[in-house]
């Protein structure tokens, strides 16, 4: 346990310096911010000699959203009201180049003054928190507790656990991005496997249900038309009627077969990626007159891949070849899924017109879609493509 934790620090020559470099290295594993910058601000009353000191936090407006301090205390904090608000000599602190240290704080023009109530400050010393060109706040001393002014050497300590603050902060705010990163993968994970869930689910109503209905609709067609006698001229038009009502139920028929597949087809998660992958290649040659080759190397039914892993290789080939049919204007498409060495490589690629990608641009959602579900199982997809030159959508992903 550092001697910052265990009582005041020894305020001699290096002694200081050593103290408060064993402090601030105390901190390095702490990722509550409140507590660091209350500790820090501790500790730089202490190495300084200062009945008063403070850390102040600012947002990217200029405001200050936290604001620590220690020597005032709460009854008197609660008689002065509002914390500061980042203007005055407090913001110059910030925007400098270096520490600003003062012996009378009243007599600069730079000062705002006090609000009523506030105790009386003279001595300052104050220092910007920050990591190169970024800056999060300040942190200050005033009022020396021996009456005289603060040195230089104060200075170098302050300077050297304001750098510290910095990084801290630097490091809390990189924890709560990564959590943050993390819950909104694990809240993105249960979304699109509630979505399939759900495609699942409706797939097989409109097959089973719906279809079966379809399909006993058009057996029933068929015996009126058996019973109607063909060579009775009066039953010429009801013969043509039953005959309308047959085809518009299969077409119904097709379409929600179609959908059923489109939704999620059942031959996925009932004999694997590769047959899902085969038919849904085939049909799209079929219905867009494409050229379409497949090569699927190191798959088969008989040995199959993570049910996570299947649904995200089949949903990029499927949106990938969806956006080719809409847009691309491609005659011949090839589609190549190879799992080699613990990898799984899949590659679709067109001959169509192609488009001119925009650096920064954002995606559509379906090409967003298709980067979302290759992160959350570890891989990355890569689209190139050019005018007149195709398109080429990569899909790279560890699979065992």
């Amino acid at each position: 346990m550092s001697e910052f934790v265990d009582g005041p620090l020894n305020t001699t020559g290096d002694a200081r310096y050593d103290a408060l470099l064993r402090s601030a290295l105390d901190l390095a594993g702490d990722h509550d911010l409140d507590q660091i910058l209350g500790r820090m601000v501790h500790c730089a009353a202490d190495v300084a000699g200062a009945r008063y000191a403070a850390l102040g936090i600012y947002d990217e407006s200029g405001h200050v959203e936290r604001f620590v301090h220690e020597g005032i205390d709460a009854a008197t904090v609660e008689r002065i009201g509002s914390l500061p608000e980042g203007r005055g000599l407090l913001r110059e602190v910030i925007v400098g180049d270096g520490p600003i240290r003062l012996s009378d704080l009243g007599a600069d023009p730079r000062s705002c003054g006090f609000p009523a109530n506030h105790p009386p400050m003279r001595t300052f010393l104050g220092v910007p928190v920050g990591r190169g060109a970024r800056r999060f706040g300040n942190l200050y001393v005033t009022e020396k507790r021996d009456g005289a002014d603060f040195d230089a050497e104060d200075e170098r300590l302050l300077v050297t656990l304001a750098a510290f603050a910095a990084a801290a902060i630097e490091s809390v705010m990189l924890v709560a991005a990564e959590e943050r990163a993390r819950f909104d993968r694990d809240v993105l994970a249960r979304v699109i496997e509630a979505q399939e869930a759900e495609r699942a689910r409706v797939s097989r109503d409109l097959h089973d249900q719906i279809g079966q209905s379809l399909t006993a609709v058009l057996l029933g067609q068929r015996l009126v038309l058996d019973a109607l006698d063909p060579d009775d001229p009066e039953l010429r038009e009801a013969r043509a009627r039953a005959a309308e009502v047959r085809s518009l139920a299969a077409h119904a028929l097709n379409d929600v077969r179609q959908l059923a597949f489109e939704l999620r087809p059942i031959v996925l998660d009932d004999i694997g990626l590769v047959a899902a992958v085969q038919r849904l290649t085939t049909d799209l040659a079929d219905r867009h007159q494409l050229e379409l080759n497949v090569d699927l190397a190191g798959l088969s039914d008989e040995s199959r891949l993570p049910a996570d892993i299947e649904t995200v290789v089949y949903r990029i080939v499927q949106e990938s070849l969806t956006n080719v049919t809409r847009h691309a204007s491609a005659a011949r498409v090839r589609v190549t899924v190879v799992v080699t060495d613990g990898r799984l490589r899949a590659e679709i690629t067109d001959d169509g017109t192609g488009f001119e990608p925009t650096p920064g641009k954002r995606r559509s959602l379906g090409l967003t879609g298709m980067v979302e579900r290759a992160t959350l199982v570890g891989g990355e997809v890569n689209i190139t493509s050019a005018p007149g030159a195709g398109t080429t959508v990569r899909l790279d992903l560890p699979v065992g």
